[in-house]
């Protein structure tokens, strides 16, 4: 029985590296993957998902109405045996679009693996994540480190950062990278201590503006 995968983990936890390597080994194994990545995801080329490590693999690029469920069973009718399909930055999708995964798996038969965030700078799950934790069979959480010097707990969180200050204002999509670029917004994953101490910090800035 295929089943619906959510790997999740903050910016910077390898798990784009993770679906490259996991579309290599089929492909090695003579079998046929299928990857896939939202366009809302613009750091890398079209029709090619690629990680920070430099790996890549050629992918499909979807678009937030495109019908993911009908090109898998278009695929099938013409005869490929489609292994199981790789979802990048699985966080962009739509609820439909999730729906439209948990249908491949149980109608078509054909395991599906996500890979995403879980939430955004503010804490909040993405639709796409949020999907995810309704729909799948399985969950991993794909763990990295606090980037805060010195800090050894795990990170839960990507704290945008502009003008090299933590921000928690902005829309909740807004692609961009962990490396501290001038007059650019990035990211720093934290532990959950770390991004609460920049939430209280933050929120006593706006306080004291507005007195």
């Amino acid at each position: 029985m295929s089943k619906l995968y959510f790997r999740y983990g903050t910016m910077g936890s390898s798990k784009t590296a993770r679906l490259v390597m996991d579309a290599y080994e089929y492909t090695e194994r003579g079998e046929y993957p299928l990857p896939i990545k939202p366009v809302t995801d613009t750091r890398s080329k079209q029709g090619v998902i690629e990680s920070r490590t430099g790996l890549s693999t050629p992918c499909l690029d979807v678009q937030k109405d495109y019908r993911i469920y009908d090109h898998v069973e278009y695929l099938i009718r013409q005869g490929i045996d489609l292994a199981c399909v790789l979802v990048d930055e699985a966080q962009f999708l739509t609820y439909s679009q999730v729906l439209q995964l948990r249908l491949i798996v149980d109608n078509l038969n054909v395991p599906v693996m996500c890979y995403g965030l879980k939430t955004d700078f503010q804490g909040k799950l993405f639709e796409g994540s949020r999907g995810l934790f309704e729909l799948a069979n399985r969950f991993e959480e794909v763990k990295t480190m606090c980037r805060v010097k010195g800090c050894k707990h795990k990170a839960m969180f990507n704290v945008r950062y502009k003008n090299g200050k933590p921000t928690f204002e902005g829309d909740s999509v807004k692609v961009g990278d962990t490396k501290e670029e001038e007059d650019k917004e990035y990211y720093v994953v934290k532990c959950s201590a770390h991004f609460l101490q920049d939430y209280q910090e933050y929120e006593r800035e706006k306080k004291s503006e507005i007195k």
